[in-house]
């Protein structure tokens, strides 16, 4: 299997069919697609059942982080792909050209995969991640991880239970990584016009104080490890005063 493909999902009826039928419509199709299902109370699963993949639901909410770590634990693939279950695939030709013209000839550690936003109506914009280096690929301000293409065996766990998932593993991941390879093609849509976004999720959290504990868990994973590159360990205490910071100065308290 060249790739796994991993999918939290949480109440997303609405866009996981568009998710999914991209994944579907691969030219290349030596791949696994995981689908995990965070306790969803709307029709998700109904809609994920009809599709080829491999379906596991969680008997507890996990959040992404979570759900992402039970995705890793069933993949086989050479490599991991992270997409969120609003988000698509843009091109058919996608995991071909990522395998033909990269993973066949180097079989790098980590491709660094650019992307488009969707706002709301037709409003778009690219971002071209030309990281080839570790130092500018921790220290880049696009760490989510669908944003990488990384082999399997390099993949840290995500911190669980929090809101705060993306940094920590970045981090550590990249502490892992000894070779980056830019993708020259455009690879994800990350869909801004989901109501039920992580982002509006972390709004509502706000009021009952999982965004509040979220940014204290994330203090203390930044203070459980330290990175062996340099570069790496410099990023780590960078983040972590930034935090420390902020929380001195009460920004987390509503």
């Amino acid at each position: 299997m060249r790739f796994s493909i991993v999918i939290p999902n949480y109440n997303n009826a609405e866009w996981i069919d568009r998710c999914l039928d991209s994944i579907m419509k691969q030219t290349y199709k030596n791949y696994q697609v995981i689908v995990i299902d965070d306790c969803s109370t709307d029709n998700s699963v109904e809609i994920i059942e009809k599709y080829p993949v491999i379906l596991f639901q969680a008997k507890e909410k996990a959040f992404n982080g979570g759900a992402r770590n039970m995705g890793l634990s069933l993949a086989t693939g050479d490599y991991i792909l992270f997409l969120d279950s609003d988000d698509w695939f843009i091109s058919c030709d996608f995991l071909k050209n990522l395998n033909d013209f990269i993973i066949s000839n180097n079989e790098p550690d980590c491709i660094r995969l650019p992307f488009k936003i969707q706002y709301e109506g037709d409003k778009t914009l690219e971002v071209w991640l030309n990281d080839d280096n570790i130092k500018s690929l921790v220290d880049s301000c696009y760490v989510a991880c669908w944003t990488k293409c990384v082999k399997r065996e390099l993949v840290p766990l995500f911190p669980e239970n929090t809101l705060m998932e993306d940094v920590v593993q970045h981090i550590k991941q990249c502490d892992n990584i000894k070779e980056v390879i830019p993708f020259n093609e455009l690879c994800v849509m990350y869909n801004r016009n989901n109501s039920n976004s992580c982002s509006i999720e972390q709004n509502w959290h706000l009021q009952n104080n999982k965004w509040q504990s979220s940014m204290y868990r994330y203090c203390a994973d930044l203070m459980d490890f330290t990175c062996k590159n340099e570069d790496c360990e410099n990023h780590r205490k960078w983040r972590l005063e930034v935090v420390l910071n902020n929380i001195k100065e009460g920004k987390y308290i509503q």
